[in-house]
């Protein structure tokens, strides 16, 4: 039998720039790993370059707690490979249908 895992979302707060008074932002990955968002090497990271991590949290829970301790009110969400897919499905089946 196969069995599919499901991965705990990473959840990640980061700034721009190195001011004092910058905003933070607050990003959740659902089809990621730790690992792929901490490292530098790859070729289009996940966050910023020139971005400094603040906290990085692994579980669902880190939204609610970091929205409230950085007082973040919009967050952003990237998408899963199965939402990108229906979504581009989506975009094919409303051009043919003249929409």
């Amino acid at each position: 039998m196969y069995l599919k895992v499901m991965k705990l979302p990473v959840v990640v707060v980061y700034k721009t720039t190195y001011r004092k008074k910058e905003k933070f932002h607050l990003k959740v990955f659902r089809d990621v790993y730790v690992d792929d968002v901490i490292s530098t090497t790859k070729r289009k990271p996940l966050i910023p370059e020139d971005s400094e991590i603040v906290e990085i949290g692994v579980g669902s829970i880190f939204e609610e707690r970091y929205m409230k301790k950085y007082k973040i009110t919009k967050t952003i969400k990237e998408e899963t490979t199965a939402e990108k897919t229906m979504r581009e499905l989506q975009t094919i089946v409303n051009k043919q249908r003249g929409q």
